[in-house]
Parts: C-alpha cells; sequence; structure tokens
C-alpha cells in the first residue's frame, strides 16, 4: 500500500520546523508498518481554518484521483483540516478516491472522527479568537499597542523577572516622528497629500513600508482610521476594536467590518503624542470639508477600460479623475511622472471601441493567419495524443504480464500467496488508472475547424455591437471587450491635446471570442466542436489607433 505524509504548520502558533517534525514522525510510523513512501506534502505558515489557499492539500486532493496512493498520513486530523466544512469535504473526496487517512493521534479516520474532531477543531478556533481579543483588549487597557507598528514609533522588547518578553511597548522614533510633525503642518497649511508625497519622494525619504510615497498613504480612509492623517496614536491615543475580521467562506480572504463606535475601546497614552491637539484639528477640520465634496467620492461603476489604461512615459497606470479624464497616478499619487499626457474618458473608450471594430472587420488576413496556426496545432496535438495512447497501451501490457505472472505463481502452488499478495494489489491498482486514463483519451472531442470559418467571424463581431447599445447586455459586452485587451498605453501625441492611443492584444483571443461556438456549429453536426488553442502562434500585437 503506497502512502502519502501530509504536514501544515501555522504562522501564528509553530516554528517552521514543525514540518520536518512531522514529516519525521510519519515516516517513522509508515516504516513500521512497511508501506513505500509515494510523496510528501506540506502547506507552510498556513491557517487550518481554510481549504482554498493550501497548494499542498489541493495538489494531494488532485494526485489522490489520479490513485498514486492508497493512505494518507498526518500528526493529527487538525493538521489536516480545523474547518468543519473542509475536513468533511477531503474526507469524501479521498474516500471516493478509494484513500484512507490515518492519523498518529486519532488512528484510521472514520466519520465518527469527522464530526466529532471536526466540531472539537471548530470550537478551538473560535475560542483562540476569543481569548486572543480578551489578551488584545488587556494590553491595550495596560497602554500597549495590541497589533502592528506605526510609523514614527519604535518596538521595544524587555525580558521580566519569569523571563517572558513584553510586547505592545513603543517609544517615539524621533527621524521619521519629525517627517509625521512636517506631513501635519504641510498639510495644515495648504499642500494636498499628493504635492507632500511628491516633495517625500523628490528628497529621497522613504515610506513606511521602504519605498515611494504615495498620497492614499498620508490621506488614508477616514472610516478606516488608516493613513498618516487618521492615525490617533499621533495624538496620544489608542483606539482599540474599530473593526471585526472575519473570512470569506467562499474564498478563505480575510475581510473587515467596521464595529459600532459605542464598542470601541480607547487608552490614553500621552508619552506616545507627537502631534499637539491644535494642530490635529485644524487637519480633521480640513479633512471634513474636503471629504464633503462631490469630486471626492468614491468611484464605484466600472468604466469599460478601468485598470488596463498605461502611461506611455512611465508605464504606470493611468486611473480616472473626476470622473471624465484619465491621468498618469505616479505623477499625482507620488509625483515621480513627469508626464502631461492625458486623455478624456469617453474619447479613449470611442477610440478604442473604433480601432477594435476595424481591426476585427477590417483585417481578414488576421483569420486566414488564425486559421493556419490552428491547424497546425490541432495536428501537433492529435500526434501528441496518438503517442500518449501508444505508450499507456504498452505500459497497460506490461502491466497485465506482471498480474499474469503473480496469478500463475498462486495457482501453480509454488510458493506462499502472502508474498505476491501486495505486488499484486499495486498491479490492479495500477491497470484501473491505465484503463481510466486511455478511456478518458479515447472520449476526447474531435477539434474541428468551423468551415466557413471568416463569414462566422464577421457575424459575431457585429453581434458584440448591438450588446453595447442594451443596458441589460452591456456588462456582457464590456468584459468581452476586455478579454481582447492586453492594454492600452496613452503617449504624448504630435499635436496638443490629440494623444497617441496604442491597443496592445493578443490575436488569439480576439478570435477565439470570434470562434467560440457550440459543437452544432462544426462541420456536419458530427458531435465535433470549434476549439481554441490560446496563444498559439500569436504574440500580443500592437494596434494604433
Amino acid at each position: 500500500m503506497r502512502a502519502a505524509i501530509y504536514a501544515r504548520y501555522s504562522s501564528d502558533m509553530q516554528s517552521e520546523a514543525s514540518i520536518e517534525d512531522q514529516v519525521r514522525m510519519c515516516r517513522e510510523r509508515v516504516g513500521a508498518e512497511g508501506f513505500p513512501i509515494a510523496e510528501v506534502f506540506s502547506d507552510s505558515a498556513i491557517s487550518g481554518g481554510s481549504l482554498k489557499n493550501r497548494p499542498g492539500m489541493l495538489s494531494l486532493l488532485d494526485r489522490a484521483r489520479s490513485s498514486e496512493f492508497e493512505l494518507v498520513v498526518a500528526e493529527a486530523l487538525d493538521r489536516i483540516s480545523r474547518d468543519q466544512e473542509d475536513i468533511a469535504a477531503i474526507f469524501k473526496r479521498l474516500n471516493h478516491a478509494g484513500v484512507r487517512i490515518v492519523t498518529l493521534a486519532e488512528g484510521e479516520i472514520s466519520e465518527l472522527h469527522i464530526g466529532l474532531k471536526g466540531t472539537m477543531n471548530a470550537l478551538f478556533l473560535k475560542d483562540l479568537a476569543q481569548k486572543t481579543r480578551r489578551g488584545q483588549r488587556g494590553r491595550v487597557e495596560a497602554g500597549k499597542i495590541p497589533g502592528g507598528n506605526s510609523y514614527g514609533y519604535q518596538m521595544v522588547r524587555t525580558m521580566q523577572d519569569e523571563g517572558s518578553v513584553t510586547t505592545g511597548e513603543r517609544i517615539i522614533h524621533e527621524a521619521e516622528a519629525e517627517i509625521v510633525r512636517r506631513i501635519f503642518r504641510e498639510y495644515a497649511n495648504g499642500l494636498a497629500p499628493r504635492t507632500i508625497a511628491s516633495r517625500l519622494n523628490d528628497e529621497g525619504i522613504p515610506s513606511p513600508r521602504g519605498g515611494l510615497w504615495n498620497a492614499s498613504t498620508i490621506n488614508g480612509s477616514r472610516q478606516r482610521r488608516n493613513g498618516i492623517l487618521n492615525n490617533e496614536l499621533y495624538r496620544g491615543r489608542i483606539i482599540y476594536n474599530r473593526q471585526t475580521f472575519m473570512k470569506d467562506p467562499e474564498t478563505g480572504k480575510r475581510l473587515s467590518r467596521p464595529n459600532p463606535e459605542s464598542e470601541w475601546v480607547t487608552t490614553e497614552v500621552p508619552h506616545l503624542r507627537i502631534i499637539d491637539e491644535e494642530t490635529w484639528e485644524a487637519v480633521q477640520v480640513i479633512k471634513d470639508r474636503y471629504s464633503s465634496l462631490r469630486g471626492n467620492r468614491r468611484q464605484t461603476k466600472k468604466r469599460l477600460l478601468s485598470g488596463l489604461v498605461r502611461c506611455g512615459a512611465c508605464g504606470g497606470n493611468m486611473t480616472i479623475v473626476n470622473r471624465e479624464r484619465y491621468s498618469c497616478s505616479a505623477k499625482r499619487e507620488r509625483g515621480t511622472c513627469s508626464s502631461p499626457v492625458g486623455i478624456k474618458v469617453a474619447e479613449l473608450e470611442k477610440r478604442v471601441l473604433d480601432g477594435l471594430r476595424e481591426i476585427l472587420l477590417g483585417r481578414q488576413d488576421l483569420v486566414e493567419e488564425f486559421a493556419t496556426a490552428y491547424r497546425e496545432e490541432v495536428d501537433r496535438l492529435r500526434r501528441s495524443r496518438t503517442n500518449d495512447g501508444s505508450r499507456l497501451q504498452k505500459e497497460l501490457a506490461k502491466v497485465q504480464r506482471g498480474i499474469d505472472r503473480c496469478l500463475a505463481y498462486i495457482t501453480d502452488g509454488d510458493g506462499d500467496p502472502g508474498a505476491v499478495r501486495g505486488s499484486l494489489k499495486e498491479l490492479e491498482n495500477r491497470k484501473r488508472a491505465l484503463e481510466r486514463q486511455l478511456s478518458e483519451a479515447g472520449s476526447a472531442s474531435t477539434i474541428v475547424l468551423h468551415p466557413n470559418v471568416a463569414e462566422h467571424y464577421r457575424r459575431k463581431v457585429k453581434e458584440l455591437q448591438t450588446l453595447f447599445t442594451d443596458d441589460a447586455t452591456r456588462q456582457q459586452a464590456m468584459e468581452i471587450v476586455r478579454s481582447l485587451i492586453d492594454h492600452i498605453a496613452v503617449h504624448r501625441g504630435e499635436e496638443r491635446g490629440k494623444p497617441d492611443v496604442i491597443l496592445v492584444g493578443t490575436l488569439a483571443s480576439i478570435l477565439e471570442y470570434a470562434c467560440a461556438e457550440t459543437k452544432s456549429a462544426a462541420s456536419g453536426g458530427d458531435g465535433g466542436r470549434v476549439l481554441m488553442v490560446a496563444g498559439v502562434g500569436f504574440e500580443p500585437t500592437t494596434f494604433r489607433l
């Protein structure tokens, strides 16, 4: 019986050496049973509360479906997962693949373990979160910082009498504190965050993360209370429990939700004050005034080309200013780009859509070029499948001969049947896996190219144009157009006020939209299907619009 070993450690609970310790103990157990080890899977510094972002476990499940092992060994069930839903899903998938789970702590895992231990592990996570919050609140009440370090402060670690190290203590970092005072002072004197960030970058002063300053680093969010100008620690006040963090059950990502102000915990720490109260209030008055302006409200409606437009001078993203014009974000936020080029949103969208229409309908040579590369790739794939099928057939014949020899050894009475029973079982598992692979290869749909692809191409492009005229289908049309574009570069034009626009797209992606049809569109309706081979023979191509 082939065994796979799985190990995991959480960064907040264990050291990295824990992986090696878990694997070593599992190897000893597997070795004592006399089983060969097929592979070792692990997830380092990853919480057991979500399966979505655990590549080691996902890889293990994928290999289990290929019948590469019959046993999974782990230190304990909570190493596999602590989430009730995930542990049940893992057990169900492995059980379907004929793979058993054995842990050093619980032994062989059954449905009873999944129910009881899954519940216990879920309760453990909840209890751990409550204890963590309780400890953090205790530190806040004692005037200590419960989380990470803020710009302008330095962590202090001291050894206590019982040997433990203190956490949450801070002292003012004078060099950084002076930068904080300068930011508040300049903002109070009328300078915009973008101007302040640009000056700091020009002087080579590193940002809190060591890179370039952004306006958002200074301005932050009033709702989330982040950013230099919103950090109340600078006025000598710790505010705790402003928000609650929860994991999205679908994505496993950590999301924040604001708590009511009545649930906040506030502690005065005057020894950490960097900004005097008069300056703090003056800055907040200015921020209140600007936050009420219509132009400062968040743009929530996604535009057609959002995230695709780049500055031709520095390569940085261009963002929408005042809801009507694209401008270089590096110039506005950091002051590191000197390009004054901008373009109206409506003008850019019109030029891109008109350009795409001309490309799609006017360049029939692209269709012919694609069809040639497509057929070449289809031939290559067909040859590859033939070679794979021949290899699988040869291996299957070899496995069958091994099975026949084992059976002959047993039926002829030449020795102890138990000596070959393990080998016979492995050969039978391998035979089933090879037969499944051959069956899947034989049932693959025939790849064909529509005989009238050029006309079909033109019809599909015209359909795309009509989608934009209907509000119900506009979103679909936007997604199609965005899929055709790698990025758009806006350069300074020869004539003032008329920038050059360069569209960079992959021709295979453009033609994939045009050729994607159901199998009924195939020649003769014989069950084949039009299938694009994305990227084959087509490198990103530029078009001047």
